[in-house]
């Protein structure tokens, strides 16, 4: 499915090598950013965690944190 970043009131969302708060940033996603879930989901650090890849740019990959992310219709 395809999820899109919301609620990060403009500072942006970071993408983590790995599930977890204390994990190496890989980039910045901003609001209103798709990308394609791609694993399913995992817990660490009181959030649940889920690995996306940008369906336009595949070196766009990482683990975001469920809360700011929003369930979105294939577009």
């Amino acid at each position: 499915g395809y999820v899109q970043i919301s609620g990060t009131e403009g500072d942006g969302l970071r993408i983590r090598s790995v599930p977890g708060i204390n994990a190496d940033p890989l980039f910045l996603a901003f609001d209103a950013e798709v990308f394609v879930v791609q694993d399913s989901p995992q817990q660490a650090d009181g959030y649940m965690w889920w690995y996306l890849a940008a369906p336009y740019d595949q070196t766009r990959t990482g683990w975001a944190a469920s809360n700011f992310l929003t369930v979105i219709p294939n577009p």
